[in-house]
């Protein structure tokens, strides 16, 4: 399969998607393409994966500060999972953003977890009840901007 990752920050990303979150996620909330083209018009990013024409999945990032992006919707459709669709994804992510990362993942969803880690996230803490149907979720977050010491700042001057 020869997977390619596009980066599609215009009406038709948005639309996918609002496509990819009512197929991947039907238990939860789902993302329309309008709130998504305003998260875009504000540095958000929209990657799709494609093989030819053919969607395969999509990634939703927004950006929240300079410093600060939140992964907020990343989904293979169910026919295309289990051929790293999502490690593509997952990948073009990390490289269409400057600074750090975080999502909330369900709990449960150790495949997910265990993609993130190996891109090199962290679990910061556990959310009960995050999502609407009562699951918890991990906040996870991938560190690439530089911390101040713990000091910094303190008792000087």
């Amino acid at each position: 399969m020869k997977v390619s990752i596009r980066q599609e920050n215009n009406v038709h990303g948005a639309l996918i998607v609002e496509r990819i979150s009512e197929r991947v996620f039907p238990r939860y909330s789902r993302w329309d393409y309008i709130s998504v083209m305003n998260y875009v018009r504000l540095g958000g990013k929209v990657l799709v994966a494609y093989e030819g024409d053919t969607v395969l999945g999509g990634a939703f990032v927004r950006r929240l500060t300079d410093d600060l992006y939140e992964l907020t919707l990343i989904g293979v459709l169910p026919e295309y999972r289990g051929k790293g669709v999502g490690k593509r994804l997952l990948a073009g992510v990390i490289g269409a953003v400057k600074g750090d990362i975080y999502l909330h993942v369900e709990v449960r969803n150790e495949p997910a977890i265990n993609l993130y880690e190996k891109f090199g996230f962290r679990k910061i803490k556990r959310i009960p009840k995050f999502y609407s149907t009562g699951e918890d979720a991990y906040m996870m977050v991938l560190k690439r901007t530089p911390s101040l010491p713990e000091n910094s700042g303190e008792g000087e001057g």
